[in-house]
């Protein structure tokens, strides 16, 4: 086709071939220098054209494949910015909504959350009027890379529509909008269900576990990934393929499953590795640093630190998406005797505007605490963990709120104070009870209570109910 198109000097007809091309070196071989090549040369056929619609198509594909191939958000949004403005001088409301998707997934994968939520909401809109109004173009249009090649317009725009409520979860998640980041998420799946699309059911799937496990809800993010592992792993080893391993691997810590966890980390890391995912691999990193400090393993879990930390200093940005267990590494830093580099990695956290970014809040106060218990700041180190408890239970964290008060008992009890200790680590374990009666599963229920994370929690609350007498005066609550 490219090199009819070429030969008949039909430059529109020869710009769209190689854009699927490019597609294609993405989704299938994770070919960037092919990709860049390709989307380079569709370019300059588009200009050549002066056909407006398959420039727009040209820019909208460099944003999404910029933003996710080369790891490069900034540069995406130009081309993410042109789409949109040409969209809208064509009158396009198919491209419109699909490149103020692109557009939000950008932010996204930029850490600018506060400019997420209302490009995801504006689609959302048009994507309604297009499956209520059926205006959409009768031509099939570019497949966004991570969605396969839906065989109607119809299903392209309902799989774009389920991607888009799949990031807004992921978006209402990290501003603490919990409840709406379930709601999102149950729409994402539902919508990808109707399509029977596999790539756009994972990435509903995928949202809507993240939500759950945030939440609490473990049984239920349990068995939805158990519904995707098959076909899943049928996918191509893509970026969607490694963020499936990162959902099943914080699915298994949450249950307590550390050793099912660290394998998958490790492919997950391999697969970071091969296919040169930049930022992402951060997390992997970090979540192997998290599993091998909690299962007391501190000089691998500094050397994990020590790699996710590089990645992201290369990357030039301190918050990624997901990446929620920065205090691990600290630890790790400080266990090692690096103090130098913990407090410049504490530093970076604490001086990231918080924004509307409230998740992330809680990890860099987690890790100031950690930092100051280790300098003798003891009080210091309560006051940051007080706050990060109080918006753990505002934004409705359970799996971060007993893990906060635990972290409190210590800090008191280290400091003599045996009381406050003794309520922080009951509040820890009344949490964590209640969390426990979520899973019906009896197995599940049992591994998740005797875990190396939960087990020590619940029985040094036990030990500090049983050698306080209960006349003690508590303070009030935490």
């Amino acid at each position: 086709l490219l090199t009819y198109a070429q030969r008949q000097r039909q430059f529109t007809l020869a710009s769209l071939t190689l854009n699927r091309m490019a597609i294609l070196a993405v989704q299938q071989a994770s070919d960037k220098p092919k990709a860049r090549a390709l989307l380079e040369e569709a370019l300059h056929m588009a200009e050549i054209s002066q056909d407006l619609r398959a420039l727009a198509e040209t820019e909208w594909n460099l944003a999404q494949i910029t933003t996710a191939a080369w790891e490069d958000p900034m540069s995406a949004l130009f081309h993410g910015q042109q789409a949109l403005s040409l969209a809208r001088a064509l009158h396009d409301e198919e491209l419109e909504a699909r490149s103020l998707s692109s557009l939000g997934w950008i932010h996204l994968r930029a850490g600018d959350f506060e400019e997420v939520i209302p490009c995801f909401e504006a689609s959302l809109a048009l994507y309604e009027r297009l499956h209520t109004e059926q205006t959409a173009s009768q031509e099939l249009s570019l497949a966004h890379f991570l969605s396969g090649a839906p065989l109607t317009q119809s299903l392209t725009n309902r799989a774009a529509e389920a991607f888009c409520w799949a990031f807004l979860s992921l978006a209402q998640a990290h501003v603490g909008q919990m409840l709406g980041s379930i709601r999102s998420g149950r729409k994402a799946l539902a919508l990808s269900q109707e399509t029977r699309n596999v790539w756009a059911h994972f990435i509903g799937t995928f949202a809507l576990m993240h939500a759950l496990l945030d939440t609490g809800a473990y049984e239920e993010a349990f068995e939805l990934m158990q519904d995707i592992v098959a076909p899943a792993r049928a996918l191509p080893q893509t970026l969607l393929f490694q963020r499936f391993l990162t959902a099943q691997e914080r699915t298994y810590h949450a249950l307590q499953q550390w050793e099912e966890a660290r394998s998958i980390l490790i492919e997950a890391d391999a697969v970071a590795e091969t296919l040169d995912l930049g930022r992402l691999q951060a997390l992997s990193l970090s979540q192997l640093c998290m599993n091998y400090g909690v299962t007391g393993e501190w000089e691998a879990a500094y050397h994990y630190a020590v790699q996710a930390i590089a990645i992201r200093n290369r990357a030039e940005r301190a918050l990624n998406m997901l990446d929620f267990s920065r205090q691990y590494e600290t630890e790790a830093l400080l266990r090692a005797g690096d103090e130098r580099q913990a407090r410049e990695e504490v530093r970076r956290l604490m001086e990231e505007p918080p924004g509307s970014n409230r998740r992330f809040r809680i990890p860099s106060l987690r890790s100031s605490a950690i930092l100051a218990a280790w300098e003798g700041e003891k009080e210091r180190a309560i006051g940051h963990l007080r706050e990060a408890a109080q918006l753990a239970a505002e934004i409705g964290l359970p799996g971060e709120q007993w893990q906060i008060q635990a972290a409190l008992g210590s800090v008191y009890e280290t400091a003599g104070e045996s009381v406050q200790a003794r309520t922080a680590l009951r509040e820890a374990a009344r949490i964590i009870q209640e969390l426990a009666q979520g899973i019906k599963d009896e197995t599940l229920r049992v591994r998740f209570l005797s875990g190396p994370q939960i087990h020590p929690v619940l029985q040094h609350a036990q030990r500090l109910a049983t050698s306080l007498p209960d006349d003690h005066t508590e303070p009030g609550g935490l």
